[in-house]
């Protein structure tokens, strides 16, 4: 789910096991970490995150249970508790994805796990095939607060076993179903504020007045390679305003600026701002490690608020 330039100390620490011919157009490129540890020491998970599809996989299940195709799931420690989502596609049944902020610390359990499951025994390895379908294998990524790091991808085939799968959904669900932390109710939100500053002195700012009766107001302003300042008001539609918070609801942004950031963050220079009826803001960036479902709703929002209106 995550991929991201290495320090150089790391790049040094990588070779190439498979790459395409000269010339070739596709082929598969695979590098290995060759120090990659394949046993964890620290027992202190600060990041879970794993996706994998099994639909090449044979695998027995009982009868009646529903065979699952693609898992997504990604765990972090967020507001004195737990941050959790998981997505799961069965063979003739979809989903939709579910989120939680919990008061269990959930990541012993996941520690636990990772071991017993011997998750760190592919550890450095990547492989990526040109011309596959999305979704088509998968990827892991996990840290310690120690530094050490499990990661692996292949997008040719699983990557975890179907065993492995289906203990990751257990422990989410489980801990889904317990006492979670309570957020800012998104209707209490009336106005919302986008900004982004660039390099060149450009900046881009938007600002969404929630009215009483749902509908709102759109103020923009815009400065590109000239000293000219764009202005712009446009009303906006009871529905956008209702599917913006509906965005913030889903993917828990009221509650980013407890989650893990970004090593190399893209898009620090962007920030979104919540004013509550009681005078309350929430500021939050686009720099947060999240799986990419739920890190999309800040972009949704800005362009609602920077493009479309």
């Amino acid at each position: 789910m995550f991929f991201k330039k290495k320090p150089e100390d790391v790049q040094d620490d990588i070779i190439v096991v498979k790459k395409p011919a000269p010339n070739t157009c596709g082929g598969t490129y695979a590098t290995q970490r060759k120090n990659a540890p394949t046993e964890i020491q620290s027992q202190e998970m600060t990041l879970f995150s794993a996706d994998s599809s099994f639909t090449t996989m044979v695998v027995d299940i009982n009868a009646g249970e529903q065979r699952v195709d693609y898992i997504c799931a990604f765990a972090a420690p967020a507001m004195e508790g737990t941050f959790l989502y998981l997505y799961k596609r069965y063979r003739f049944t979809d989903t939709k994805p579910e989120t939680a902020f919990v008061k269990e610390n959930v990541m012993p359990k996941l520690t636990q796990l990772v071991n017993e499951q011997g998750m760190a025994k592919g550890n450095g390895y990547h492989s990526n095939t040109a011309g596959l379908p999305e979704n088509f294998g998968g990827s892991v990524d996990i840290r310690y607060a120690s530094g050490e790091q499990i990661s692996f991808s292949n997008n040719q085939c699983p990557i975890i076993s179907y065993e492995t799968g289906q203990k990751i959904i257990e422990v989410f669900e489980s801990a889904m179903q317990g006492e979670r932390i309570s957020l800012p109710d998104v209707a209490d939100i009336v106005r919302i504020r986008f900004d982004e500053q660039r390099k060149n002195g450009g900046f881009t700012k938007a600002e969404l007045t929630i009215n009483a009766d749902g509908t709102g107001i759109n103020k923009k302003q815009s400065r590109y390679d000239d000293p000219k300042v764009f202005e712009s008001e446009k009303p906006v539609e009871p529905e956008v305003v209702e599917s913006i918070r509906q965005y913030i609801a889903a993917c828990g942004m009221l509650a980013w600026g407890s989650m893990p950031c970004s090593e190399f963050p893209l898009n620090d220079n962007k920030h979104l701002t919540f004013v509550l009826k009681d005078g309350t803001e929430i500021t939050v960036n686009d720099s947060r490690l999240l799986p990419g479902a739920i890190n999309s709703g800040f972009f949704n929002i800005e362009l609602e608020m920077t493009t479309k209106h």
